[in-house]
């Protein structure tokens, strides 16, 4: 397949453009910035510089501004939701270049529930949460659904990635090795993830099985005392400091303080039953394949 991924050049799309050509498929990268390999495009102006679009036969989107990266003012939230809206909107304005096109992927957020418990799991056909993170993930995906009268239209709803290049993992193992490791809050709060690794082989396998609709990618559904405690032992560390009161945490990181005070429990059932295996089906296994230091 002929693969073009939107936002291909940060910590997922590099992992995911080794792993689709290691399957064969011819993988072009959309950036914004200029680059050799890099086929260029500016969403303002709503230009892609590329006079070859039509051998793509699939567009993965994967643009979008970090969610965790900045506090939530204004102008954040505003590009928030125009780094995720407005990226979708140009790759569909120029579909008309792209006659061979047979499926369209976009990234989407876990955290799409809402905060309220769900002990068996949150599916993929249960309603989104009313909380700020929940609406933006809506509007990111009504976003992609613009391609769905034309081409089937996949939503991966993604859980924490689990990486050794960088991501959540670097944020969180630093303080333990300084002795400042802990939970969070309760530490009861569920924290869904999945290694980089099942996340790729996820993309791979929904563009071999040529799925539609929206998937929970998550491996395992973690307290974050568990996960925290979990990281320590893999580096020979322990965590000996109580949990980091949320009180503190409004306070550092305002509104965006939410996502890490409290969780929600997702369910994989559904990817599962596409015959899709998890490579690193407990945090163990992946945290070993990791080989953090």
């Amino acid at each position: 397949m002929n693969i073009l991924i939107a936002g291909g050049t940060g910590l997922i799309g590099q992992a995911l453009m080794k792993k689709l050509s290691s399957k064969g498929h011819t993988v072009s990268i959309l950036s914004r910035s200029k680059g050799e390999s890099l086929i260029t495009w500016d969403i303002k102006s709503g230009i892609i510089e590329s006079t070859d679009l039509a051998n793509v036969e699939v567009i993965i989107n994967l643009s979008g501004a970090g969610i965790a990266d900045k506090r939530w003012t204004k102008d954040r939230k505003k590009e928030l939701l125009d780094s995720r809206v407005e990226t979708a909107k140009v790759l569909f304005a120029h579909k008309g270049r792209m006659p061979k096109l047979k499926q369209y992927i976009s990234a989407s957020g876990i955290n799409c529930y809402g905060n309220d418990l769900n002990p068996s799991g949150y599916v993929e056909s249960d309603s989104f949460g009313t909380d700020y993170i929940s609406s933006l993930v809506q509007n990111w995906e009504e976003a992609a659904d613009l391609f769905k009268t034309h081409v089937p239209t996949v939503k991966i709803r993604t859980g924490i990635v689990l990486s050794n290049t960088g991501g959540a993992i670097e944020k969180m193992i630093k303080p333990i090795h300084f002795g400042l490791g802990a939970a969070i809050a309760s530490g009861n709060q569920v924290l869904p993830w999945i290694h980089i690794d099942d996340l790729t082989g996820l993309f791979a396998h929904i563009i071999t099985a040529e799925l539609d609709g929206s998937f929970n990618a998550l491996a395992e559904n973690t307290s974050n005392r568990e996960f925290m405690n979990t990281l320590a032992n893999s580096i020979g560390k322990k965590n000996r400091l109580p949990a980091v009161p949320g009180a503190v945490l409004k306070i550092i990181f305002g509104e965006m303080a939410t996502l890490l005070i409290r969780g929600v429990h997702v369910s994989n059932s559904k990817i599962k039953k596409t015959g899709f295996t998890f490579k690193y089906p407990t945090l163990e296994l992946a945290l070993k394949d990791l080989n953090l230091k």
